[in-house]
């Protein structure tokens, strides 16, 4: 039997800027499939960011990792979730930003594959790092260390390509967040020293987590640090910023008892449904 085929870099190269570029662009053409190069030139007859990258195989890779475009041969195309995003959230470019880390931190759950190492995973654990350094932080030497030692250890393997540059593929997004998720500071990443309420993200992430447990979640250590995760912020932030979001929200419900409860309930956000189906039918599924 093969052995499965982990791959944890993220790439630097999918950097916001020309992501939402090449977002942008696809868009537009509506489900259309082209080849990369006619996206660029495109990109250079319409003025594009996208024009200053003469190679677009990396960034187009990226996209697919993250599951926004499907390729057939040489063309490519948006994703049904592409799509779909670019009817909601995605339309405009927070938005896009938003939901890009949306997606790399809960694509590897998402996908139910938990034996395999994927670039969301190690999107994840950079995150999960990061958030243990707290406000102290942490180098980026050591970080690539600790993602390379904890993708050993859950994957059983002795080789792990993982290096700075793919630490650099998960800041990319983590700095375009707003606020920003984190703090540089001579070669050190660290998390913000305050809670900043982030109600749009705060949808899609819970929606997220709702949706990997048939729609209602219990407000428990377990499910907050999932959170926490995602957003860089300690569990008792985002408990309270999860209670106080869900008590005025018309997407989600608030169950007061021993253990609360947020059940999800119907959203007008075509990327938020397209989360909650496609991950209950995987769910089910398995």
């Amino acid at each position: 039997m093969s052995l499965p085929d982990h791959i944890f870099h993220t790439k630097h190269d999918f950097t916001p800027e020309f992501a939402w570029a090449a977002f942008q662009l696809l868009r537009e053409l509506d489900g259309d499939a082209i080849t990369s190069v006619e996206l660029y030139d495109i990109a250079k007859a319409t003025g594009s960011p996208l024009a200053k990258r003469s190679d677009l195989s990396k960034l187009l890779a990226a996209l697919s990792d993250v599951g926004l475009i499907k390729r057939y041969h040489d063309a490519i195309s948006l994703s049904e979730s592409g799509r779909i995003l670019g009817k909601g959230i995605g339309h405009y470019k927070q938005g896009f930003f938003t939901a890009v880390h949306c997606i790399y931190t809960w694509k590897w759950f998402w996908d139910g594959q938990t034996y395999l190492g994927t670039p969301s995973w190690s999107y994840r654990e950079c995150c999960r790092q990061i958030l243990n350094s707290g406000i102290t932080g942490i180098s980026y030497d050591e970080l690539v260390l600790r993602v390379v030692n904890a993708a050993v250890q859950n994957f059983k393997i002795n080789k792990v390509s993982f290096s700075r540059s793919s630490v650099t593929g998960v800041t990319n997004w983590l700095e375009v967040q707003e606020p920003s998720l984190i703090h540089k500071d001579n070669q050190r990443l660290s998390i913000q020293d305050s809670y900043v309420s982030m109600p749009e993200a705060i949808r899609l992430h819970l929606a997220a987590l709702c949706a990997l447990n048939d729609n209602a979640i219990e407000i428990n250590s377990l499910n907050m640090r999932k959170l926490a995760e995602s957003f860089l912020f300690n569990t008792e932030e985002i408990s309270n910023a999860v209670l106080e979001f869900a008590e005025t929200s018309d997407e989600f419900m608030l169950l007061e008892g021993l253990t609360n409860r947020i059940i999800f309930k119907n959203s007008d956000e075509p990327f938020i449904n397209w989360i909650i189906r496609t991950t209950r039918n995987k769910n089910h599924i398995s």
